[in-house]
């Protein structure tokens, strides 16, 4: 016999604290970007420009795309998973090529807009005055030149540890977005 204030309807399970959730987000976000920064400064080494002068700033600009993409994917999981749980599959593998597939693109987007950012910044000092039209249009191309070549030149660092680093980063986000 059920109580005034009981429901028939099984529980979702465990809830977790939303400062564990944080802890995890953060420790996730930080490992991906080491693991990606890492990615990076191995196929560098492996082509023998490790030692350049720019490799500390590549590691930074690498890990910290990296970590807004973890972020970003887990935020967007957890928000679909809770708030529009028929968005997504029911069946754990299809679930976790989607997740695999998002973090991918994500970490390769969100790298290449933070060098976009970092090649305006140079770019900068020549370009017209703000919010003119001649501004809007230099900001649009130079903005589209530094993402196509950080998609030609950047995205052979992410190879080949890239992809075996991302299954292996699947499992574990998929586990903190349940």
């Amino acid at each position: 016999m059920e109580t005034a204030g009981a429901s028939s309807r099984p529980s979702a399970g465990p809830t977790r604290k939303p400062s564990t959730i944080l802890v995890s987000l953060v420790c996730g976000a930080l490992l991906w970007g080491l693991a990606m920064g890492a990615c990076m400064a191995a196929k560098l080494w492996l082509l023998g420009r490790l030692g350049t002068v720019h490799a500390p700033a590549l590691f930074l600009l690498f890990a910290g795309g990296a970590a807004i993409a973890w972020v970003a994917t887990a935020a967007l999981s957890l928000l679909i998973s809770r708030c529009l749980p028929r968005l997504l599959p029911r069946r754990a593998p299809l679930r976790a090529v989607l997740l695999a597939l998002c973090l991918g693109f994500a970490t390769v987007t969100i790298t290449a807009g933070l060098f976009a950012v970092d090649y305006r910044a140079f770019y900068a000092r020549w370009h017209a005055d703000a919010f003119t039209r001649d501004w809007i249009l230099q900001f649009l191309f130079t903005s589209a030149s530094a993402v196509y070549q950080f998609l030609v030149l950047g995205f052979s660092l992410y190879l080949p540890l890239g992809p075996l680093l991302l299954v292996a980063a699947t499992p574990i986000l998929l586990r903190h977005t349940r």
